[in-house]
């Protein structure tokens, strides 16, 4: 239900000290069922982006606050130079080069009843700064309300969907029990996956074990294990990730004391094998990375670890949300009982902006078919 519309104050803070004089209030929120969209809205991830890359990153949160003073929302967005690129016959061409705000998650966190009119603030707020030219969202399940909010108005902004091709996101809804999900995936799924699970472990031998790490003081311990082992892995060569990095440490640390932190490791002795890297937030699990030793992937290590990571969540946290993201990785499909289409949001206002966005329509046109022809070969050759 709505609340009776009553005024809202809005404010835009760019001080990294105003930010964390606020970073109880606004984690407060960020903790209600339904107000975040995942932990990057969570005010730690905020003041983390800004200390590890504080020479190329500024803070824009926009508050809102009801009548009384009460927080009842806000969008938390860093303002950067963007290089916005499509790759194109094995090149990458430049789109557009200059400021942006990112907004850290799909939307507004807000709480439930307030969403609508926490949107048209923030909305109100952006369409009223004439710096701000072009807003990203870099993943967002569509519609997105908050993109339509700001496409109307004397100032308004226009909507681009930088995806290439369309994207899903997969999930698995709230489950009263582990036993009920397990009972909803029927027989053959159910005892294929389990079956897979089993033989991991049994041709790693006894000394295979599941270590989940979600306290505090584990972190340390954790960020050198999954240094050891993401090295190991093919993300290494695409995505360079120091887990033991001081600021990331110091985050996680501050997640993991509130909860929301959830790391799961399949070890082999004293060596890590795969990992399920995870955050919880306000009823809803986040599976943000997994991967595995490339040594072990002949025996399914990675999907295996993923099977029982979620049936973990499921037993320990029944009624949450297991969001798995974008992607069209088979674990998702299996598991998942939800899809929605997703993409990426590019807001654009001004001349200059709204011409080089506008490439990128013809541009998607052109990626698809070259995507389709080499389906369609890949198809003739099989």
């Amino acid at each position: 239900m709505m609340p009776t519309p009553e005024p809202l104050g809005c404010t835009t803070l760019r001080d990294v000290a105003a930010i964390r004089a606020l970073r109880d209030e606004l984690a407060s929120l960020a903790g209600v069922p339904g107000a975040a969209g995942g932990v990057v809205q969570h005010p730690d991830w905020l003041l983390f982006e800004v200390a590890w890359r504080s020479e190329i990153m500024s803070p824009y949160l926009v508050v809102v606050r009801n009548g009384q003073g009460r927080l009842v929302g806000y969008a938390p967005m860093l303002g950067y130079v963007h290089h916005a690129r499509v790759p194109l016959g094995g090149r990458h061409l430049q789109i557009y080069r200059g400021r942006v705000l990112r907004l850290l998650g799909e939307g507004v966190v807000a709480l439930p009843a307030y969403r609508g009119l926490v949107e048209r603030q923030v909305a109100d707020s952006l369409l009223r700064d004439r710096a701000v030219r072009v807003v990203r969202i870099q993943e967002t399940i569509l519609p997105n309300t908050l993109a339509a909010a700001m496409s109307v108005g004397e100032r308004r902004f226009s909507r681009v969907a930088s995806n290439l091709l369309d994207q899903v996101n997969w999930s698995i809804g709230p489950q009263a029990s582990l036993a009920g999900y397990l009972a909803s995936l029927g027989s053959k799924k159910r005892n294929d996956l389990s079956r897979r699970l089993r033989n991991v472990y049994k041709k790693l031998g006894e000394q295979a074990r599941l270590r989940v790490f979600e306290a505090s003081e584990e972190m340390d311990e954790y960020g050198g294990l999954m240094n050891r082992l993401y090295a190991r892995s093919w993300h290494a060569a695409d995505t360079p990730i120091d887990w033991e990095a001081p600021a990331r440490l110091a985050l996680f640390r501050r997640l993991a004391g509130d909860g929301h932190l959830l790391g799961h490791m399949l070890m082999l002795g004293e060596q890590p094998v795969a990992y399920v890297h995870g955050y919880r937030l306000g009823g809803r699990y986040l599976l943000d990375d997994t991967g595995y030793d490339e040594a072990f992937a002949a025996l399914g290590v990675g999907s295996s670890l993923v099977f029982q990571a979620v049936q973990d969540v499921l037993a320990r946290f029944p009624g949450e949300t297991i969001d798995f993201g974008y992607g069209d990785n088979q674990y998702k499909r299996v598991l998942a009982d939800r899809q929605a289409p997703c993409g990426s949001l590019y807001l654009v206002r001004g001349g200059v902006p709204r011409a080089r966005f506008g490439m990128l329509a013809p541009l998607r046109g052109i990626y698809r078919q070259l995507h389709r022809m080499r389906q369609r070969k890949v198809a003739e050759t099989a």
